[in-house]
């Protein structure tokens, strides 16, 4: 019954992404990464990603409004846009670090190496740590033209805390799922466990939110 219920969350979901999809492929986002990005809020927020995506992302004079193309100088300007905007990079690192972990831990089982919950959420959380990373530096690179150094410390600064809050949100979420939905099994073959995830992820976007604005705030987060 749950599955039935959610397949059509799941393919609102995928039908977001290709929307977005095709509006990139005729105008690519002037950065880089983004083109990324905004398929996979598609993804998670189905139609609610191609609203915002169509507010935010597809209009080339609203990127310029909101500076995503030039440097960003220390400022207080946390508008719910730039917010939004950095919030999703963590979400893209998560849903990476969700897909990579699948594999990795199947691998292990192949060896005989079963790991626990546990483990299973520190390989997770590493994976998403360094996506988290690599997208924060090429935007950092490509906007501001820092060294490799310097925008490898910048990336440092501005995402470990919020990808690590926004992991927390995840983790609350599918714990209360396993127990109670999951029945204690991650089996990628059934679409609940996707849907699940897509909610995780959903939860993890509202707590990393506060995170993202206090960095902005403060001029510790330059946004995407």
């Amino acid at each position: 019954m749950l599955n039935q219920f959610a397949l059509p969350f799941l393919v609102l979901g995928v039908c977001t992404a290709l929307m977005i999809l095709k509006d990139l492929f005729r105008q690519p986002h002037p950065v880089a990464v983004m083109n990324i990005i905004w398929p996979l809020t598609g993804l998670y927020m189905p139609f609610i990603g191609w609203i915002v995506w169509w507010y935010l992302g597809r209009k080339p004079s609203q990127q310029q409004k909101l500076a995503l193309l030039v440097p960003q100088k220390i400022r207080s300007n946390a508008s719910w846009q730039t917010i939004f905007i950095s919030t999703s990079l963590s979400a893209a690192a998560c849903i990476f670090g969700d897909i990579m972990t699948i594999p990795i831990v199947t691998l292990l089982k192949q060896f005989a190496i079963n790991p626990t919950i546990g483990m299973q959420a520190l390989i997770c959380v590493i994976a998403s740590l360094l996506m988290g990373l690599l997208f924060q530096f090429l935007a950092i690179r490509q906007r501001e033209k820092h060294s490799f150094g310097s925008a490898l410390l910048l990336a440092l600064k501005t995402e470990i805390f919020p990808l690590l809050i926004f992991q927390l949100g995840i983790f609350i979420f599918m714990a209360l799922a396993l127990k109670f939905v999951l029945n204690e099994q991650v089996n990628p073959l059934v679409a609940v466990f996707w849907f699940m995830l897509q909610l995780a992820i959903m939860t993890g976007f509202i707590f990393s939110w506060p995170a993202n604005h206090f960095l902005i705030k403060r001029g510790l987060n330059p946004a995407v």
